[in-house]
This record gives C-alpha cells, structure tokens and sequence, in this order.
C-alpha cells in the first residue's frame, strides 16, 4: 500500500487547520480571561473606595489611594489590571487625568472638579483609551 503525495498534502493540511482553530480558540480564551479579571479588579476596587467612603463620613481615598486602602484593610493589594495593548500594572494615575488618558493601570479622580468626560470626584476606572475599556 503506497501512501500518494495528495493524501500526505490533504493530511497536512487538515492538521494545520485543526491546529490553526486551536490556537486562535486559546487566544480568543485568554483575552476573555484578562478582560474578566480586569472587571474583577475593578469591581474590587469601586467596592473598597465605597466602603472607605462610608466609614469616613463621606471622604473619598486622597492622592494616596493606594496606600490607604491598603494599609486599612479596604483591600488587600490594589489588584492588576492585563490589557491587550499595555503592560500589566497595578499603578494608579491621579493627575492629569485628561491628558493621560492611556496609560494602562486605573485612573482614579481626586479633585472636586469635573473632567471632560465627566467623571467626578471618587470615580475609578481602568486607564485605557483603546476599544470599550474606557466605558467601564
């Protein structure tokens, strides 16, 4: 029984496009996983500014977010955010909020004034400027 070049071709590439779907599948896995721990983390953290926010007579964190609710116990760590166009980081920017607008980490609002996009004071997001992750 003699095995013809057509079968070998059409056998290749049968597993190459088996192969191809699984790579693209584990991929297309991998970008739903970041974007849930991503609204995992933010979900976190708006609930820790909240609770913060009730237990000091409606003051939100200052400039040192991070830092007091971690240090209080609001949170353990300020968690990480995995965005597909930044690095993983867990910083918080708080100034210059409009011109640093995609950075990567969250953006945090501390000042009593307005924004451009009209976020106020107490306000977190994830600092990203690409796609839907500055809706969140």
């Amino acid at each position: 029984m003699r095995i013809n070049k057509i079968e070998v071709a059409a056998a290749i590439a049968v597993i190459g496009l088996l192969v191809f779907f699984t790579v693209h599948k584990c991929f297309s896995v991998l970008a739903q996983s970041k974007e849930i721990a991503a609204k995992r983390g933010l979900a976190s953290l708006r609930s820790a500014i909240a609770v913060y926010y009730s237990d000091n007579d409606g003051r939100y964190p200052g400039d040192d977010i991070s830092k007091e609710l971690v240090e209080k116990g609001y949170i353990e760590k300020i968690p990480y955010v995995y965005l597909p166009h930044h690095k993983k980081s867990n910083q918080v920017t708080i100034t210059n909020l409009d011109k640093n607008t995609d950075s990567g980490g969250w953006a945090y609002k501390v000042d009593d004034t307005p924004d451009s996009n009209g976020r106020l004071k107490g306000q977190i997001w994830i600092n990203c400027s690409h796609g839907d992750w500055s809706n969140l």
